[in-house]
């Protein structure tokens, strides 16, 4: 599927794919961007090769779990969508909220993924030069954008869960991402 395909699928008329899988794509072009970021370093012969070879291995990974998460959140959140068409059925309050909490795992993957990626971006910005220092920046930005977003997800399937440790643990991932993307691109 093409990027224009998948981008008309998303404006259809499904619920799904949304929120999450949206969140989870930004994350994987956050995640490419600093896998370019550190091709790019190699050639310039850091100080640390053995780091930047890692930051982008770890890209890698991350740029592919994050297009599995997106599928992930796509199958929770249809989960949610086939408890609701079974209001009238007994015990449908319970199974919504089971089928809430379940759909509450993929986007706090999403955000922990997200931070990681903020932060691998940072780590790359604050030893890029030239001209691909941009491209860090806008992975930290994408990629904690992304991790709010997801942690925001989080909070509405638990929204009749606030005691939840998973609403503490996405929102302070959040706050983190956040933080790393603010030092390496101030306001």
């Amino acid at each position: 599927m093409t990027l224009a395909e998948l981008l008309e699928r998303v404006a259809g008329r499904e619920p799904a794919p949304g929120a999450g899988p949206a969140a989870a794509w930004a994350c994987a072009l956050a995640a490419a961007l600093v896998e370019m970021v550190s091709a790019v370093t190699l050639r310039a012969q850091p100080d640390e090769p053995a780091a930047v070879i890692a930051r982008g291995e770890r890209a890698a990974a991350a740029r592919t779990a994050a297009l599995d998460l997106a599928e992930l959140d796509v199958a929770a959140y249809r989960a949610v969508i086939d408890v609701a068409r079974t209001r009238s059925q007994a015990g449908y309050a319970r199974r919504l909220a089971d089928a809430l909490s379940a759909a509450a795992d993929p986007p706090l993957a999403i955000t922990h993924l997200a931070a990681e990626i903020t932060s691998l971006a940072a780590a790359g910005g604050a030893s890029a030069r030239g001209g691909v220092r941009g491209e860090a920046i806008a992975a930290a930005v994408l990629a904690s954008a992304a991790a709010r977003a997801a942690a925001e997800i989080v909070a509405m399937n638990l929204a009749g869960r606030p005691a939840d440790e998973r609403l503490a643990r996405a929102r302070a991932l959040a706050s983190g991402a956040a933080a790393d993307c603010d030092r390496l691109a101030p306001a």
